[in-house]
């Protein structure tokens, strides 16, 4: 990071995703930092490689692994995807806001 300073997201458009996905986000040091809004039940259908890390904020998530497995993360629990691994977010009944970092370059 080149300097101390405090990042806010209200500022920044909201602008959706996909169907029921919204996201404000900001980039910082080249590497984009987002908060991200699932309406309840929401599924992301495309599949994503890169690599994400994050927090919960609100609801859960499960994210569905192409190895089969699957990652439920709830609110106040962090979660890490390696780039490369393929994965796609589900939302839970209330939905969910995650806090997520995409992977540097």
């Amino acid at each position: 990071m080149s300097a101390a300073r405090s990042v806010a997201f209200d500022g920044a458009p909201l602008e959706r995703e996909a169907p029921g996905i919204a996201s404000r986000s900001i980039e910082v040091d080249g590497v984009r930092w987002a908060v991200v809004e699932f309406e309840p039940g929401i599924s992301r259908e495309e599949w994503c490689e890169e690599g994400h890390c994050g927090l919960v904020l609100e609801g859960e998530v499960v994210y569905e692994l192409t190895a089969g497995d699957a990652l439920r993360v709830v609110a106040g629990e962090a979660f890490a995807l390696p780039e490369g691994d393929g994965h796609r977010a589900r939302a839970g009944a209330a939905g969910a806001r995650l806090f997520v970092i995409d992977r540097a370059p």
